[in-house]
């Protein structure tokens, strides 16, 4: 059976509406941008959340299903069940479809347009687990899917949570989140499992990799922030000073820890020290 969805009309698209949560666009409230106006302040708000689509299809189809591929092969009965699995397989790919169909329909009904471009936080990621030596690759992607998907709802609640917010964009970020609160509570419980049937070499190298993970998925994208920047029309002194100003290195570590919340609580909880060592790197953060 194909999973389906009824789709609202998209209303008329307002001059005060944002795509994306202005609380997460330090850089809006600069008086540089302010002073470009309404029109800039939703062209940077479409940008971001095309960033966070393309980042959030990658997770899906690049870390969590082949994460989901790998735990299929384990043990029956470690803690989630094989339909259980196959339920969280075939939402991410229709978060996929569903993703794709509101970008069309965005562009039908506003014209905006929001492009597709790889992501570099999840280049990382995907990078740490390919570093990692072969025999621990899967051990590595399972990491990443465990930590994407315990911290992903509570991003994408903060993305739609705000009056200003187009209501399509609610919507879909709200569908979105709360298929994620299903996912999150099946990867708590395979991690609660799992960690502990680890031999102590596989939780050394977990431990080693989980703080690496979760700062290379949650660190500010400033290139991406500069591009867009450049793209209302700043120049790169204008842009280098909107994000030397707006952008604090001990709200940006708050913003992380808040964030990575539950797999912290996780880890910590199933005898891991990635927490402290996570903490560490979220604090020494800065602009490179």
């Amino acid at each position: 059976m194909v999973r389906c969805r009824t789709e609202a009309p998209f209303p008329p698209l307002q001059s005060s509406h944002l795509f994306f949560n202005a609380s997460l666009m330090p850089y809006v409230a600069h008086r540089l941008v302010r002073e470009r106006g309404k029109t800039a302040r939703q062209q940077l708000s479409a940008r971001r959340l095309a960033d966070y689509l393309n980042k959030t299809e990658r997770v899906e189809l690049h870390i969590v299903n082949r994460a989901v591929e790998q735990m299929l092969d384990l043990e029956p009965g470690v803690s989630v069940g094989r339909d259980d699995l196959l339920a969280v397989y075939t939402d991410e790919g229709f978060h996929t479809w569903m993703m794709a169909r509101f970008r069309e329909r965005l562009h039908a009904t506003t014209g905006v347009t929001l492009p597709q471009a790889p992501s570099p936080s999840v280049a990382r990621v995907l990078a740490l687990c390919e570093a990692v030596p072969p025999a621990r690759r899967g051990l590595a992607m399972i990491a990443a899917a465990t930590v994407t998907e315990t911290l992903i709802t509570g991003t994408l609640r903060r993305a739609g949570a705000s009056d200003e917010i187009y209501p399509p964009v609610g919507v879909l970020l709200a569908e979105h989140a709360a298929d994620e609160m299903r996912h999150q509570a099946a990867f708590v419980r395979f991690a609660s499992a799992w960690v502990p049937s680890l031999s102590s070499e596989e939780r050394e190298c977990l431990d080693d990799l989980l703080p690496e993970l979760m700062s290379a998925f949650l660190a500010p994208e400033l290139a991406l922030w500069r591009d867009h920047l450049c793209a209302i029309g700043l120049d790169g002194d204008e842009v280098d000073r909107v994000l030397r100003e707006s952008v604090d290195p001990l709200e940006v570590a708050a913003q992380m820890m808040a964030a990575a919340l539950v797999p912290r609580r996780l880890f910590e909880r199933l005898g891991l020290s990635c927490a402290d060592r996570f903490a560490r790197l979220a604090n020494r953060w800065r602009p490179p």
